[in-house]
């Protein structure tokens, strides 16, 4: 399940499950608002998949629904993946599920994506690997450990634990 930030989040996702069913999509799991229990109180949805063939005038396979709606799109050639994967104005990330290197790295290659994983999930932003997108996808940042140079201030501190205090030069002082 995908907890959502708000109630418009939730119409949101709501609204492309029935687009995607209008548009002609074979369901294979309809998810909805989770209102049980604790959910009841917040703004959980289950997830909702779907089959579909890449159809340019789809809108569910155009557009970013941002909650847990996700295509299966079929393909039969790695030309074919590739053009579906770039006929989008977005792109974020590329997960490639292979153990042949040669296809993993021409998808690295001909895919347009920010981040990319071979065969891991698309498992979000690594705050120590550069992270941005393509296209209208992702803020365009390096990465995050650069920026913690703008927000903190480092300290150096050193700590003694002797009852003796031995300073540069052969100096010393009793405590």
């Amino acid at each position: 399940m995908g907890p959502l930030i708000s109630e418009s989040a939730m119409k949101k996702v709501g609204f492309y499950n029935l687009l995607a069913k209008q548009e002609g999509a074979d369901v294979l799991l309809d998810g909805g608002r989770l209102e049980e229990g604790a959910y009841r109180h917040g703004y959980f949805f289950s997830p909702f998949i779907y089959r579909m063939a890449h159809r340019k005038d789809a809108r569910v396979l155009h557009e970013e629904v941002f909650g847990p709606h996700v295509a299966v799109i079929p393909f039969r050639t790695l030309e074919e993946a590739v053009a579906v994967h770039n006929d989008v104005d977005y792109g974020l990330a590329c997960s490639v599920i292979t153990e042949d290197y040669r296809t993993a790295r021409r998808l690295r290659e001909e895919c347009e994506f920010g981040v990319g994983y071979w065969n891991l999930p698309t498992i979000g932003a690594e705050v120590h690997l550069p992270f941005g997108g393509l296209k209208k996808s992702g803020t365009g940042v390096p990465a995050s450990w650069p920026l913690l140079d703008l927000v903190t201030h480092k300290v150096a501190w050193t700590v003694g634990y002797s009852h003796e205090i031995k300073m540069a030069q052969g100096l010393s002082a009793d405590v």
